[in-house]
């Protein structure tokens, strides 16, 4: 009887786990933009977002939070991308000012330093997250250079009695972020590019 016991409270924390595991971040399309004409390259940074977080409160089952944020947000830029140019390349390396110039590239787009800061606590009877995600865009031509750092925050509140889960508002305030951040993207970029070529 003792085992049979042990063995459900094995498979309704697993079922638990799983329900969790359900609720992930998504990509996002970006909001509908104007094309830019004209040859340009594109670098994408190969490392890793970086998700700094910091649980202060084990309420609102926080030991559950589980959140990936580098695939979603590399999916979302390639969306970016693709709505953006009409004609691209991606380059696996940044190009110097004059390979840009001799390939004959209007500009060069590069996305780097992806990263996000988390945190969670109780204040009284409510559970308080806090997401920021953050990403450089770099626009450069053989003569100009512009560098933007962009972020977007997020917040998301909770009475810890009411049903209190911080994996499903961390995932509903962080996909919030995430529009934000790639809408700011697009018009960053958008001016950046137009105020190089000019």
């Amino acid at each position: 009887m003792k085992y049979l016991f042990l063995i459900l409270i094995l498979l309704i924390n697993l079922s638990c786990s799983k329900d969790f595991n359900k609720l992930e971040i998504k990509s996002v399309e970006p909001p509908q933009t104007a094309k830019i004409l004209g040859n340009h390259i594109i670098y994408i940074s190969n490392e890793k977002f970086i998700h700094n977080k910091q649980i202060i409160s084990e309420d609102c089952e926080s030991w559950a939070l589980n959140l990936n944020f580098d695939t979603p947000f590399r999916q979302s830029i390639k969306y970016l991308i693709d709505d953006i140019f009409v004609n691209y390349k991606i380059s696996k390396k940044k190009l110097t000012k004059t390979e840009i110039e001799k390939n004959g590239y209007i500009s060069q787009i590069s996305f780097s330093n992806f990263s996000g800061t988390s945190s969670f606590k109780t204040e009284g009877n409510t559970g308080k997250y806090y997401i920021s995600l953050n990403i450089k865009i770099e626009v450069e031509n053989s003569n100009k250079n512009i560098v933007n750092e962009i972020s977007s925050n997020m917040k998301w509140e909770k009475n810890i009695f009411l049903n209190c889960n911080l994996q499903k508002g961390a995932v509903k305030s962080s996909q919030s972020a995430l529009e934000n951040l790639i809408k700011k993207s697009y018009e960053s970029s958008y001016k950046s590019i137009y105020q190089i070529k000019r």
